[in-house]
């Protein structure tokens, strides 16, 4: 099992990858929490390491850090701002997981949108993957801007502003399709 790492650790892997301003995290961004995901078939996710396609296609456990109290929800969300590579970013972000009201320790979440693992065209080069976290209002659940199954060109940042979402933390990873 790899050593746990730290929001600043993140944070620079963050920065090296050219996340910062990007259609998944906004350029003045730097974590309060650490984001820690776990994959079934390979284990932790180191920020920015690369991992194969196929140790990725199950749903990770994803946990994170000094929560803020007793009473707050979280949403999670997985997206690639590389769809379909990293040269060609037309379909930016492409949405692979959304998960509302998880109240760590306590409830694990609704799914809003079921988990698809990573899927880049071969010879599309390295796919960057970001995990982010919100703090979610606890009175509602967040809503979709359309239907579930809309993926590409997801609004992540239209989406979180209408849902009253604060990015309170994130990591990423890589996976190619050689």
């Amino acid at each position: 099992m790899a050593a746990q790492v730290t929001a600043t650790q993140i944070d620079n892997a963050i920065k090296d990858a050219g996340l910062l301003g990007s259609s998944v995290l906004p350029s003045t961004f730097t974590n309060r929490v650490t984001v820690h995901a776990t994959y079934p078939n390979l284990g932790d996710v180191q920020p920015g390491a690369t991992y194969a396609v196929d140790a990725t296609q199950d749903e990770p456990s994803i946990s994170f850090s000094e929560p803020d109290g007793p009473d707050s929800k979280f949403t999670i969300v997985i997206a690639d701002p590389d769809a379909p590579s990293r040269d060609d970013q037309k379909w930016s972000p492409f949405l692979h997981f959304v998960l509302g009201d998880v109240v760590p320790g306590k409830t694990p979440g609704q799914t809003i949108v079921s988990y698809m693992g990573p899927a880049p065209p071969q010879g599309t080069g390295p796919h960057r993957y970001v995990i982010n976290v919100y703090r979610q209002p606890v009175d509602r659940l967040p809503q979709l801007p359309g239907e579930p199954d809309a993926r590409q060109n997801f609004p992540l940042a239209q989406f979180a502003k209408d849902n009253e979402l604060e990015l309170i933390g994130s990591n990423f990873f890589y996976a190619e399709n050689k």
